[in-house]
């Protein structure tokens, strides 16, 4: 890669500054520290453990012409506030956290990486399914009390495994579960005539996953009325954005034992707060949003958003 991008980029004098945010870019720095300096890119790092609040960024965001970001908090307060800015270079797929019309309005270009994490994320998903289907994580618990308990398992033959949101992560679950025998379902606002409708896949389904985007049509669109369409017995899996499904409705749902269980790696406000009412609810298994974490993925991914920034100056000076 920097070999490449020298060859093409020596001849622009052009300097331009780059606030870089996302940690595990910031980790990785020294591998990108000569291409940014063959192409005249200055640099500032400026991270924390989690992403960037709006007041940090308004401090200093007037000063860059791109940025690579995580999940900060790029509002529209921020866009007007970026006087220079020319380029968003998220890193990740996601992109909730920036309202991209307006930033294009504001003449800013926003760019992401798709197709990101599918497989890790699709794994992860499959991980925390097999986890409670098997008892995993909780007959681990019994082993560790020194308990040689048996606790009744469940296989996928003849399940019916419901999708909601059938792109490349809802995809690559598919291709990776209908080996087992289950039935599938699929929800997605593409809809064609292999699709279901929501309330007939929650009504149906034994194991359901969240793998569709955060937008408007669907932040908060699992409920608490749509989890009392869920079998008693079913499970839901959720590995994209966690204010996709209402969580107080949640674990209000997990408490009554409406369904039987959670997997989550997501959650509406993050890091979960220690008090979280999850942390009470014995049938359910939570990951810090860690879905995405694979060396291959992140070490793919810091090289896409480097390729964004240079590319995207290249093309314009």
């Amino acid at each position: 890669m920097k070999n490449k991008i020298k060859k093409h980029f020596q001849k622009y004098k052009k300097s331009f500054n780059l606030l870089i945010t996302w940690r595990l870019l910031a980790e990785s720095i020294d591998k990108y520290k000569k291409v940014f300096k063959d192409n005249n890119i200055n640099y500032k790092i400026l991270t924390t453990s989690q992403y960037l609040i709006e007041k940090d960024l308004l401090k200093i965001i007037d000063k860059f012409d791109g940025i690579i970001c995580g999940d900060d908090e790029i509002t529209d307060k921020v866009i007007d506030n970026a006087i220079n800015l020319k380029i968003i270079s998220k890193w990740g797929t996601g992109i909730d956290s920036i309202n991209k019309n307006y930033a294009k309005e504001k003449g800013i270009t926003v760019l992401n990486s798709p197709g990101a994490f599918t497989k890790s994320v699709a794994q992860h998903g499959i991980a925390l399914m097999f986890a409670l289907t098997r008892n995993i994580i909780f007959n681990h618990k019994d082993m560790m009390e020194g308990k040689w308990t048996k606790r009744i398992c469940t296989n996928l033959e003849n399940k019916t495994i419901g999708i909601v949101g059938y792109g490349k992560i809802g995809k690559e679950i598919f291709k990776h579960l209908k080996s087992f025998g289950s039935n599938f379902l699929f929800n997605d606002v593409k809809k064609n005539n292999n699709y279901s409708n929501l309330r007939y896949l929650l009504k149906k389904s034994d194991i359901v996953f969240i793998a569709c985007d955060l937008n408007p049509t669907s932040r908060n669109l699992i409920k608490y009325k749509d989890l009392l369409l869920m079998k008693k017995n079913s499970l839901l899996i959720n590995i994209s954005r966690g204010a996709i499904v209402n969580n107080k409705d949640l674990i209000k749902a997990l408490k009554k034992r409406i369904i039987f269980g959670a997997g989550l790696d997501v959650f509406d406000i993050e890091p979960l707060d220690p008090k979280s009412e999850f942390f009470n609810c014995g049938n359910c298994i939570l990951t810090s949003h860690n879905a995405f974490n694979s060396e291959k993925s992140i070490n793919s991914i810091n090289d896409r958003c480097v390729d964004n920034v240079i590319r995207f100056f290249r093309s314009k000076w």
